[in-house]
């Protein structure tokens, strides 16, 4: 006979600030900081319980999360706009002022799990907001005179006091988001809601590791419209691959992206599968999910070199990904031929750039 599992009640959820909890994030130096001591948090708090600290790291991600997301908004006036709408359950977006109806904008992405505003949960715990999150993303990309939207790909579900959460950490019944019910949907939403039909002209998209895979998905399956509007994509250990993309979306790709891959020994191993030039990123800290911070100069280098001379010429050309190897290759030629004179603004490794898949 068959007997329905039991499911326990989750008890009510209480939400609290990290202030609620002894910490603060220093406005000097972005490390989350006990209150009382002003020491920065340690994952070993408590020296005599392995458990406690776990139970302290566990309690104190989210609400340092919340707390950078209060900087993006308080002190970097971002704006948040609410996914798909503020009518109904929804997450929210955060966008620099103008972001949106400028020329220029970047895209930031971040992985599996966070909250939109974070890299990596242990990061910010332990090396503070400068490292853990995209803020100084967002402030090196202002700086240069460059929109940025920040998504907020892991919040999925609505709880019943209307914050969104994700699937990932939440315990308890939640209400789905309409449009963002996966990660991978949220950016496709916001693709297709939002940035596809705006004023924006030039698009720079910044991709961490499980994200890569919601901007292949853009361009396999929006690839007109995607390359009309999106001058790179910078990847940071990116999950994707190339499995079932058109000639045309890898053609793209030799030229409009670029990878950044952690690397103990300075040889980056993913040549083949990410289908763009990779650059390693010499990581010797303990902490793979630094490399975000360890490439952000590159990488803003990258993307605003690239926003600044707009979608890729010809790129269009490529069309839907069918018998287009030969379009890719005269175009290279092109390109390397106009990189010596220096007339075009395309970065000059695109020179270089060689064929490394086979065209069908």
């Amino acid at each position: 006979m068959f007997i329905r599992p039991h499911k326990p009640t989750p008890e009510p959820h209480t939400r609290h600030s990290l202030r609620d909890l002894g910490y603060q994030i220093d406005p000097d130096d972005g490390q989350v900081r006990s209150i009382n001591t002003n020491e920065p948090f340690t994952f070993t708090e408590d020296p005599a319980s392995k458990k406690a600290n776990i139970e302290l790291y566990n309690t104190l991600i989210h609400p340092a999360s919340r707390a950078v997301q209060d900087i993006m908004i308080d002190t970097l006036h971002m704006e948040p706009i609410a996914v798909p709408d503020a009518g109904q359950p929804h997450c929210f977006i955060y966008a620099t002022p103008g972001a949106l109806s400028g020329d220029k904008l970047v895209v930031l992405v971040v992985g599996n799990g966070t909250f939109g505003s974070v890299w990596a949960w242990n990061v910010l715990l332990k090396q503070g907001i400068h490292h853990g999150s995209v803020i100084d993303y967002v402030q090196d990309c202002e700086q240069r005179g460059l929109g940025v939207l920040v998504l907020n790909p892991n919040m999925n579900i609505v709880a019943p006091d209307g914050v969104a959460e994700s699937y990932n950490s939440y315990v308890g019944r939640g209400t789905e988001i309409k449009g963002s019910e996966t990660a991978d949907e949220h950016v496709g939403y916001v693709w297709s809601h939002i940035l596809r039909d705006s004023p924006v002209r030039s698009i720079a998209f910044v991709a961490y590791n499980t994200s890569g895979s919601a901007v292949i998905d853009l361009l396999k399956y929006d690839y007109a419209r995607f390359v009309e509007k999106t001058a790179c994509v910078a990847f940071i250990d990116s999950t994707h691959s190339l499995f079932d993309l058109g000639s045309g979306s890898i053609a793209w790709l030799e030229l409009g992206a670029q990878h950044w891959e952690t690397s103990v020994n300075g040889n980056p191993t993913s040549v083949d599968r990410v289908g763009c030039p990779v650059v390693a990123v010499d990581n010797t800290t303990e902490t793979r999910e630094m490399t975000p911070s360890l490439c952000r100069n590159g990488v803003v280098e990258y993307v605003t070199e690239c926003v600044e001379r707009g979608p890729v010429p010809g790129a269009i050309e490529f069309g839907d990904g069918q018998n287009n190897a030969a379009n890719f290759v005269q175009l290279l030629d092109d390109l390397s031929e106009s990189d010596s004179e220096g007339a075009d603004g395309i970065p000059d490794r695109l020179s270089n750039v060689t064929m490394n898949q086979t065209f069908e």
